[in-house]
């Protein structure tokens, strides 16, 4: 870092963080950390692990397993994701909501600073040691946490974003819930994705990995009646709800492991709900089942009733996890398969997901599909184009023009879970208005004054965003 700050030159980190924003691209100096930085050291038994930013998050739940503990973020993309990536975007996934993804699992950063500097925040002088190193730093945090808490319109609009999923721009909710600078640090890195440090570490506290689990797969003749079943699905305790369109379906049931009873060729309209359930033991679990036979008893074809049997499970979550993996793969050659994520509040995913569906038709993005982690609200939506002719980028740009105005309409935020990237960039102001983007600003100029780390990502003046060629080899 230090000897970058000395040559002008930008410097840019990749480990495995897995979205497709163009996070993890320069022409300057990248840093692959997944190399030498796979460190994991459990920590008071397990209650938490100190991890360095290239182990990947099945290395670290591996290491924990025994204890019968795992780290809260669980992003579907397990093997390949790491530690570095996961702080980089605050990871979140499948179960772990906001209450049990990185900002609120996060105990403590070793970090190094744009000139040099190193810091962890776990230490119990971190503060001091802060405001001794980098005393323009420590006061300026000090004077952004007061700017925004004072503004009452700042506050409430950053606990109506925050509510729900969201990793657009930069976590300026921890201004509201740290008051010391050094920890106030930390929780804006969670998220960042290194354009305010580099993490050579990540502290997190774990928390119990299920003793018991049930998981079933409810087929449903269209997408808008899986999106009406969530509110009573989540009532009856769901841990997890995964929602799948027909496309997804059909990739599902044409692939290596399809759900039984479930025809690619029979699957039209369709959508899925893949729920799982928790216990802490086999009893309780049984007794979840036949309380829940209800919901799945107006199931169609392809539906499978809850089952603890570890096979079947695998095979279920395997239907959910190889989406990306599978529609990447066989896209069409000279494409780049775009993976994307948005939250609205759960009660309007119903009207989001139809929206989506025909944004997708008005700009013949025939192979797109949709899936997520519904219970959060949380939508992933997959789209194939060519950035080797200028028609394909212009209509990418009109489609993301008109789904961040469809978003922002519904209440959400234009990331939930990926990180703002490049993609997003330009409409970080949009989502926040002009106040809270100054803050984000001034932040980065705090933490990055000549702008060197990561540049073009999580903010840009630019309205296309910074120029870098999207990614084909990251995956969702």
């Amino acid at each position: 870092m230090a000897g970058s700050a000395r040559h002008g030159l930008g410097v840019t980190f990749r480990s495995g963080g897995t979205s497709l924003s163009g996070q993890g691209v320069t022409d300057q100096v990248l840093v692959d950390t997944r190399r030498h930085f796979r460190g994991i050291e459990i920590l008071d038994g397990g209650a938490a692990a100190r991890c360095q930013p290239g182990a990947t998050v099945r290395a670290v739940n591996a290491a924990l397993r025994p204890l019968g503990r795992r780290i809260g973020p669980d992003p579907a993309s397990e093997s390949a994701c790491t530690i570095g990536g996961v702080v980089a975007n605050n990871s979140s996934g499948m179960s772990c909501g906001t209450h049990a993804n990185t900002y609120q699992t996060l105990l403590a950063l070793d970090l190094v600073l744009a000139i040099g500097t190193r810091l962890d925040t776990g230490h119990p002088d971190a503060d001091e040691q802060l405001h001794a190193a980098e005393p323009r730093l420590h006061a300026g945090l000090l004077e952004l946490r007061d700017r925004v808490r004072d503004d009452p319109e700042a506050v409430a609009t950053v606990r109506r974003l925050f509510a729900i999923k969201n990793t657009t721009g930069y976590g300026v909710n921890s201004f509201l819930d740290h008051d010391r600078p050094a920890d106030i640090l930390a929780h804006l890195v969670v998220g960042s994705e290194g354009t305010l440090a580099f993490i050579a570490s990540a502290t997190l506290a774990t928390v119990p990995a299920p003793a018991h689990a049930s998981t079933g797969l409810l087929v449903t003749p269209t997408l808008a009646d899986a999106a009406g079943l969530l509110s009573e699905v989540a009532a009856s305790g769901a841990v997890s709800i995964e929602l799948m369109d027909a496309r997804s379906l059909r990739i599902a049931a044409a692939g290596e492991r399809p759900p039984p009873g479930l025809l690619a060729e029979d699957v039209l309209n369709q959508a899925a709900l893949l729920i799982e359930y928790h216990a802490d033991s086999g009893e309780e679990l049984a007794a979840l089942e036949p309380v829940v036979a209800g919901i799945f008893a107006d199931g169609v074809a392809g539906t499978q009733p809850l089952t603890h049997e570890d096979g079947i499970r695998a095979d279920l979550w395997h239907v959910r996890k190889g989406l990306y993996s599978t529609v990447a793969a066989a896209r069409p050659t000279g494409t780049t398969a775009l993976l994307e994520d948005v939250a609205v509040p759960a009660e309007r995913l119903t009207k989001t997901c139809a929206a989506l569906t025909n944004l997708f038709d008005d700009f013949g993005y025939d192979e797109s599909l949709i899936f997520g982690h519904a219970k959060d609200g949380n939508l992933h939506f997959l789209v194939n184009e060519r950035f080797d002719a200028a028609a394909g980028v212009q209509r990418y740009a009109d489609f993301t023009e008109a789904m961040v105005e469809l978003v922002l309409a519904q209440g959400g935020t234009l990331k939930a879970e990926h990180g703002t990237g490049r993609v997003m960039a330009p409409f970080v102001r949009r989502q926040y208005g002009d106040r809270l983007h100054q803050v984000m600003h001034d932040l980065k100029h705090l933490c990055d004054p000549d702008g060197r780390l990561n540049p073009g990502s999580v903010l840009t003046d630019e309205p296309r965003g910074a120029p870098a060629a999207p990614q084909e080899t990251a995956r969702g």
